[in-house]
């Protein structure tokens, strides 16, 4: 199945999906205006049967497969998905995402009524089987932290069409030549925080983020612990996010070290101790790579000032450990602070 001028492309990194992409391109096989999209693929080299699970949607759906000879991430396979994309708009989502009929008819509403200049980018919100939310807008702080501090939470019942400091790479939708023009996603983050880098560049340059509860994605995740790999790159790109972003970073430094302080602490009561320790080791190592890395940063646009984002850190961020009276009152202790900064 083919179309040769396809209005939307869906941008999807697969790897080792086979079990929730047979749920996903059954939704996408059901969308409504089906006819007016493509679907591009990057397998980042499965090992398991994705790779024939896409194909067999081949006579059902628009699908370009790109088969990867290295696994590049998220953020690398999503530039290439966009670079060998034909529609107008992209679509960047995930492999386990369950699409609505007619998620694309409202979504490109939106952006008609939304739409002035300059460019807009919107991000549906996404939510688990259970209903419950997993992204409805973001919180974006000074200290890199990013997050949703609904996670878990009802969605609203009635429609809201809301700014954002923070689209999510999970559903992200964009013209495609509005994308390039931004850089893409820094593929050095390979995964996480990708998407809270490209988010303050468009702030940086005046660009608005908006989301909605209309339509929203289901997201065929369930709440899980960090493994050492996930954490890694949660907690590097962090450092990433806020050298390639924020200014006045030497002013930041004391309450940096504070924060360090308390997450190495954290770490220990969550088994990752080792991993943080490699975390500061690389970033040590690579010292002059990270100042070049932003001052480049800084000759493609100004810098955000600390002072437009958040400044109190919410206890989600906690995880199970905010029920652990200690580590709640670090946290309020720390926020007291961090209002005055």
């Amino acid at each position: 199945m083919q179309k040769v001028n396809p209005s939307i492309s869906i941008i999807i990194p697969a790897f080792n999906g086979a079990r929730c992409l047979k749920k996903n391109l059954e939704s996408i096989k059901a969308l409504n205006n089906l006819d007016e999209i493509e679907l591009v693929i990057v397998d980042n080299m499965s090992t398991d049967s994705t790779v024939n699970t896409i194909k067999s949607y081949e006579n059902d759906v628009n699908i370009k497969l790109i088969e990867n000879s290295i696994n590049e991430g998220f953020a690398g396979a999503c530039n290439l998905g966009v670079r060998n994309s034909k529609g107008e708009f992209v679509f960047i989502t995930n492999q386990d995402v369950l699409f609505p009929p007619d998620f694309f008819e409202k979504l490109t509403q939106i952006y008609k009524n939304f739409k002035k200049s300059p460019e807009i980018v919107i991000s549906p919100a996404l939510v688990f089987e259970t209903g419950k939310i997993h992204y409805f807008g973001a919180k974006n702080h000074f200290l890199g932290f990013s997050y949703t501090p609904e996670v878990g939470e009802e969605l609203p019942k009635n429609k809201i069409i809301k700014r954002t400091q923070r689209f999510s790479g999970g559903t992200l939708f964009i013209k495609k030549e509005f994308f390039l023009k931004m850089g893409g996603f820094y593929k050095k983050f390979f995964m996480y925080y990708e998407d809270t880098d490209l988010s303050l560049r468009l702030l940086r340059n005046g660009y608005k983020i908006y989301t909605t509860n209309d339509p929203f994605l289901i997201h065929q995740k369930k709440f899980q612990t960090l493994n050492e790999f996930q954490y890694y790159f949660l907690e590097r790109n962090r450092f990433l996010l806020i050298l390639r972003n924020i200014n006045d970073v030497r002013k930041l430094l004391p309450i940096i070290i504070i924060v360090e302080l308390i997450l190495i602490f954290h770490s220990f009561f969550i088994r990752k101790f080792r991993v943080r320790l490699e975390i500061y080791l690389e970033l040590i190592f690579n010292i002059k790579h990270l100042k070049n890395m932003r001052e480049k940063s800084k000759r493609e646009g100004e810098l955000l000032p600390y002072q437009k984002l958040s400044k109190t850190l919410d206890p989600i961020l906690l995880g199970n450990l905010q029920r652990i009276k200690v580590f709640r009152k670090l946290l309020n202790i720390l926020n007291r602070f961090l209002i005055y900064v």
